[in-house]
């Protein structure tokens, strides 16, 4: 590979953890409260000032978390055994989920319950069978990255590949669907200047809606039963590209975008940076296509500005717009502040040259170190008076996180909707002026 495709894919793995690691201070946080907490996301945020205030787990400053942790283990894999990377994966991700300090699983870092379900479920797994678990929530989306770095151009063997991996840990049609997606437009921003956004856009989005369908089309071939999505799922994910395609121009694009996943799931999809494949990978590509100012710190800042399941949407937009602009444009504090970021470098260094180098960290040794590390200072700044009020804390901070959505009330029944919505805004006009302010921290 030419040094101009080196810098864009080292750009793309450590622009993934960079996003990562931004959002992860974040995660979870509705945009007001995000804003009210650390003003604008330009930059990685120290938690502690707001532990026992709007916080209860610290999260260490500029060190990433679980979406870039997966994809590390794929592209471990992928540099160690390529042609048997699925099972080396395999043998990764479980590794990290071995050991670890007290509140962690294993050594990743702020986990969703998907991922020590899928762990647990690859155990059971045989050569040739899926995962059972059904989550479509986007964590494994970026295990699409390594696989579309290592590989730099588009395949029908890419393509497999992506959909392959994503079937260890999830056989969501969205979820595996949306992680061929993630490693298409990894190899297609790869192969794009950003003068050229403005005029490439619509072919973007045009190549995006047919990987979709051929994605969907094989999944449908391979599970004929499936009832993802209903009637209308089969199409689903491509049907929200398309729409993206006709709508990315429209002031309402994001509130169409909702509207439409809403009809795939029986939780309402009221924001589009709510933990839903459908939305989030939509959401971040938007951001990188429209970027106010077309750089890699204003496409990664203004996609962080919609909260929530910032960490998987830092991630995503992280991977593209490094590819897109390349190493040397993601800024320099970000490199410098990100935590582990000589690993992060080797190792996209090693995805470009196709080979690992001996001089770097094994995986598990390297993410052990930073777990503990975070658990050391975590329990450094958790004051007496913040232990007493951690049960306060987390009765008080609900209205800032958005984790409570997640476990709402399906809407078909009716009545147990309505009184979960009557009972939460009844919460949240109790609770708002609780929220600390940056004057007060």
């Amino acid at each position: 590979m030419n040094d101009i495709s080196k810098e864009k894919i080292i750009g793309s793995c450590f622009g993934m953890a960079v996003g990562d690691a931004m959002g992860r201070a974040a995660n979870g946080l509705k945009p007001a409260a995000m804003a009210q907490l650390f003003g604008p996301m330009d930059d990685y945020k120290d938690v502690r000032a707001i532990l026992g205030k709007g916080i209860k787990n610290y999260r260490m400053k500029g060190l990433y978390g679980a979406p870039t942790q997966c994809a590390l283990s794929v592209a471990d894999a992928l540099l160690n055994n390529k042609k048997q990377f699925l099972n080396e994966s395999v043998n990764n991700i479980k590794e990290l989920a071995k050991s670890g300090p007290e509140g962690y699983f294993g050594v990743y870092r702020n986990p969703s319950s998907c991922l020590w379900k899928a762990v647990d479920l690859l155990d059971h797994l045989e050569d040739g069978q899926v995962s059972e678990q059904n989550s479509c929530n986007a964590l494994f989306a970026t295990l699409a990255v390594p696989l579309a770095l290592f590989q730099g151009r588009w395949s029908k063997t890419l393509a497999r590949q992506c959909s392959e991996v994503c079937l260890l840990m999830s056989r969501n049609r969205f979820e595996v669907v949306g992680t061929v997606l993630t490693g298409f437009l990894v190899t297609r921003f790869l192969a794009l200047s950003p003068e050229e956004i403005p005029s490439a856009s619509a072919d973007i989005l045009r190549e995006a809606e047919e990987v979709c369908q051929l994605a969907e089309a094989e999944y449908l071939q391979r599970f004929p039963n499936s009832e993802d999505g209903g009637a209308k799922g089969p199409h689903a994910m491509s049907g929200a590209i398309k729409g993206m395609a006709d709508k990315l121009q429209d002031a309402d694009f994001l509130e169409w975008l909702c509207d439409y996943a809403d009809s795939f799931t029986q939780l309402e999809i009221r924001h589009p940076s709510q933990g839903f494949v459908m939305t989030l990978l939509p959401l971040a590509l938007f951001c990188v296509l429209q970027s106010p100012e077309k750089s890699f710190a204003s496409s990664l800042s203004h996609s962080l500005s919609y909260g929530r399941e910032t960490e998987k949407l830092g991630a995503l937009v992280g991977a593209w717009a490094g590819a897109l602009y390349g190493f040397e444009e993601i800024p320099t504090a970000w490199k410098s502040g990100l935590v582990n970021a000589k690993e992060i470098r080797l190792r996209a260094e090693a995805l470009s040259a196709r080979r690992l180098k001996k001089e770097h960290k094994h995986l598990l040794d390297m993410e052990a170190g930073m777990t503990d590390k975070e658990f050391e200072e975590g329990k450094r700044c958790l004051t007496k008076e913040m232990k007493k009020s951690s049960s306060r804390v987390q009765m008080q901070s609900s209205d800032l996180w958005d984790e409570e959505e997640s476990y709402a009330p399906s809407k078909e029944d009716r009545a147990d909707w309505r009184k979960f919505h009557k009972e939460k805004t009844k919460l949240k006009r109790d609770r708002r002026k609780n929220i600390p302010s940056i004057e007060e921290i």
